[in-house]
């Protein structure tokens, strides 16, 4: 079990290698392994009125983003506002404008494809090391080859290429557009047995399993958490309480591994947003 409070967690402000971000600061709440298939990373994203903007691109991993603040904008007609829910599979292509202030919480997690996620270090010595080549501009990298030809390629997919020394390849999406929810149309269904405690399951996505889904403690209410088959990512979006004596709060982040069952007691009416990571073995 690994439990991050928001004060704890890396603060940092990104390289400008993918369009306009002035303003925007991340902090990574919880990252997984390195090279592995279902590397993640989970972080809070907060764009301080500075704007931030992006050219219609993809990745070649999945991502859901849940807006706590503000609103934001992903192309025509794919507005998140605040407490939506985002589904953006491995493949699918979408733009980002954000306006104003807000903050999001996202998860960054290995496709189905098996292609994995880019850790931190990983992407930021890829960018140092690719400008020495050329330069990222407006989400783009241009460089000059030895006969003096102009190249221009995603910044993303440019420093993929040089962290993983071959060319990248995309699935075709298994959804046309980003999958927006209101979790407000979700009923909550009580856990049985389990006096003050309700689940909200908003979906479960591709053949590895993503799930998507949230839970809720009334004050003084006890739970052990479920011993499950799939890593278990809980941030808690309001409340505080304790999980195996530790305390939590507002923004804290919890890990839980598979066969592992904390005991979380809730002070305070408490919410969680939760993610089941893929399954890949």
């Amino acid at each position: 079990m690994q439990l991050v409070r928001l004060q704890d967690a890396p603060r940092f402000e990104p390289p400008r290698a993918n369009g306009s971000r002035e303003g925007v600061t991340y902090h990574d709440l919880l990252v997984g392994r390195e090279g592995a298939p279902d590397n993640f990373g989970l972080q809070l994203l907060a764009v301080n009125g500075g704007g931030y903007a992006t050219a219609r691109h993809r990745h070649n991993f999945e991502q859901v983003r849940v807006v706590l603040e503000g609103s934001f904008g992903f192309g025509p007609g794919l507005v998140q506002h605040a407490g939506s829910v985002g589904y953006f599979c491995e493949g699918t292509h979408y733009t980002q404008q954000g306006e104003g202030r807000s903050l999001t919480l996202l998860l960054q997690v290995g496709g189905p494809s098996g292609a994995g996620f880019m850790s931190r270090r990983q992407l930021r010595e890829g960018i140092v090391a690719l400008r020495d080549k050329g330069e990222f501009h407006d989400g783009m990298f241009t460089w000059y080859d030895a006969q003096g030809i102009k190249h221009d390629k995603d910044s993303y997919e440019a420093v993929w290429e040089h962290v993983h020394r071959r060319p990248i390849q995309y699935v075709k999406p298994q959804y046309a557009a980003p999958v927006l929810m209101d979790p407000e149309r979700f009923a909550w269904v009580p856990m049985p047995g389990r006096e003050g405690v309700w689940l909200r399951s908003l979906g479960r996505f591709n053949e590895r399993g993503l799930g998507i889904t949230q839970l809720r403690l009334a004050a003084g209410a006890e739970l052990v958490l479920p011993r499950g088959e799939q890593v278990l990512l809980l941030c808690c979006l309001q409340g505080a309480g304790q999980v195996e004596g530790r305390a939590y709060e507002r923004l804290s982040a919890l890990r839980v591994e598979v066969g592992n069952g904390p005991l979380v007691k809730a002070a305070r009416d408490s919410v969680f947003f939760g993610f089941e990571l893929p399954r890949f073995d």
